[in-house]
């Protein structure tokens, strides 16, 4: 089971529908409080929304910070830092970088997004143009510490392959996070202390831009009554059109979210380091993935693949009903902490709390009694390494999945709870556990599941302590109840090099079925020798003067100038 941080409970409410909305960017149109009873002006409800949305303008920024945690004399702050050697950066002791990678600029230049190709099919790829990266909160490298240099969303243009709002624009978004402990605060700080890079999200996205009243971006700080700093990102505009639909925004432009068109196929190519290149997983089928080394540390990844529909799901329930129902009731206290149930509880209005769903088996499972499929979701091609959003971490319990400095696998499912550690390997097979609802939004069609594993062939064998020699492959889909799922359509193949193993299943229901994987290889046959014959060898005593010499062999003759004794 992947490691957790602490549970993260984002509320939307009726009094503060403002910059906050845009971390709850639903990937559906629409805001999520129009799904409660009564819409926007309901009171007394709270509602769950169990989606992985798309990160709203504020998040695709590059933005450092440093935070102090709280003691028992003082609360806990978190200050901006210009740069990773700003002074402000030395005020906590905790350091946080979150960089969106740049378009690549020269030949020589890494961690930056190298290019983007769309297409109908794997044989009819074309590249895409780069119009422009977005003017937007930038960091600087640090060459000491080896932090690349942050930047914005990039907006790119497809010659021919149009997405379904009409637009031939498409946004790539390539987001890591870096994280430095200092281990104290000030002159007791380490500020040269290393860098760990945790996470990575890889995301393209169709986009229209639409004109009105936007405004570049700020980062600001503010200090509440109780003395405790925190930031904020905002427009430099203060009269702004809706922002609730932007990826990104920019002088007069918001680059609004839209979806794919039928059959799309995309590709990405990433110059990256090795650092988080283990074990990926993310929302994406029919996927194809290709790593060469650029040098040491740092790797050439290009991943393809079909985006798609992972559909989210709302429920909701009377604030006064939670003390009827126990298990709900445990999740929200845990997921809002005590402060913020109580300031919930006691409002008058509504609030929708939003729950990532990545690893989030637990409170799936809470809340799915309450919970509908959302309709009108956008399809969605995202990749990510490392911590989820919601604190779930990657783990594995097999060595073989310890290599640090390439791709070991991409696990990818339009499940609506999915794991991002690599699948487990258990009773001979690896097995990848899912969830979701089991009815569509018209409450009578299933749900069918989707299930992509693209492994190296070196680690399957490894995990099976095979050999070299060819194997063959099953994918079986298991219920919770220990019964076999007839699914509709099952692929295996291994690439001609023999260095990647890509494995599908399709069709399956939920609620909470596991994909099993199962490997098998005939053992080579030993070839028996036959018994040696055995060898009858004469020898023979040769003289040439005072000189003895003697041959032995099959058939001994003298040597010249010797003769027989």
């Amino acid at each position: 089971m992947p490691n957790r941080f602490p549970a993260r409970f984002f509320i939307v409410s009726l009094t503060a529908l403002s910059l906050a909305v845009t971390t709850l960017t639903p990937t559906h149109a629409g805001s999520v409080m129009d799904l409660l009873p009564g819409g926007g002006s309901s009171k007394g409800y709270l509602g769950i929304d169990f989606s992985e949305r798309q990160p709203g303008y504020g998040e695709n920024v590059s933005i450092i910070s440093s935070n102090l945690p709280s003691t028992p004399s003082t609360t806990p702050s978190t200050y901006l830092c210009s740069s990773i050697s700003d002074a402000n950066c030395s005020k906590g002791s905790f350091v946080r970088a979150q960089l969106i990678l740049p378009p690549c600029a020269t030949a020589n230049q890494l961690m930056c997004i190298e290019g983007l190709s769309l297409g109908t099919s794997a044989t009819d790829m074309e590249p895409a143009v780069l119009d422009h990266e977005v003017k937007s909160l930038t960091t600087p490298e640090d060459v000491a510490l080896s932090l690349p240099r942050g930047g914005g969303p990039s907006l790119w243009k497809s010659p021919k392959l149009a997405n379904k709002s009409g637009n031939f624009t498409y946004g790539v978004i390539a987001r890591v996070v870096y994280v430095q402990n200092r281990g104290g605060v000030g002159a007791a700080g380490k500020s040269n202390a290393p860098l760990t890079l945790t996470s990575m999200t890889l995301s393209v996205v169709p986009v229209s831009q639409k004109s009105g009243k936007y405004y570049p971006l700020e980062s600001y700080e503010e200090v509440n009554a109780a003395g405790s700093t925190s930031y904020g990102v905002r427009p430099t505009g203060r009269d702004y059109d809706d922002l609730s639909n932007c990826a990104w925004v920019e002088s007069g432009l918001c680059a609004q979210y839209e979806d794919f068109a039928d059959n799309t196929r995309v590709a990405l190519t990433m110059r990256m380091g090795a650092e988080l290149t283990g074990w990926l997983y993310g929302r994406m089928s029919e996927v194809d993935v290709k790593v060469d080394p650029i040098d040491a540390k740092n790797n050439r990844i290009k991943i393809e693949a079909l985006p798609v529909n992972a559909p989210g799901a709302f429920g909701y329930i009377k604030k006064s009903e939670l003390i009827n129902n126990p298990t709900i009731d445990a999740r929200v206290r845990l997921g809002s902490g005590t402060f913020g149930y109580n300031q919930m509880m006691q409002s008058e209005g509504s609030q929708v709390g939003s729950y990532d769903p990545v690893g989030n088996f637990e409170d799936f499972a809470a809340f799915e009694p309450i919970l509908k499929t959302k309709s009108g979701y956008r399809a969605q091609w995202v990749v990510s390494a490392g911590a989820s959003a919601n604190g779930y971490q990657a783990t594995s319990g097999n060595s073989c999945f310890d290599e640090k400095t390439q791709v070991l696998g991409i696990v990818t499912t339009n499940a609506m709870v999915y794991s991002p550690s690599a699948p487990e390997f258990k009773d001979g097979a690896l097995n990848y556990k899912v969830a979701g609802l089991h009815l569509m939004d018209d409450g009578k069609t299933l749900t069918r599941g989707s299930y992509d594993l693209a492994i190296r062939s070196s680690v399957a064998r490894c995990v099976y302590g095979f050999s070299n020699a060819p194997f063959r492959a099953s994918v079986s889909v298991i219920n919770a109840d220990g019964s076999e799922q007839i699914i509709g359509t099952e692929t295996v193949r291994e690439d001609a090099k023999r260095e990647w193993l890509f494995l599908s299943a399709r069709n399956f229901t939920f609620s909470t079925p596991t994909i099993r994987v199962k490997l098998t290889q005939e053992k080579q046959a030993v070839v028996a020798k036959a018994p040696a014959k055995k060898v009858v060898t004469t020898t023979l005593t040769c003289l040439k003067g005072k000189i003895v010499r003697k041959v032995t062999a099959i058939s001994p003759k003298c040597p010249a100038g010797f003769t027989k004794k």
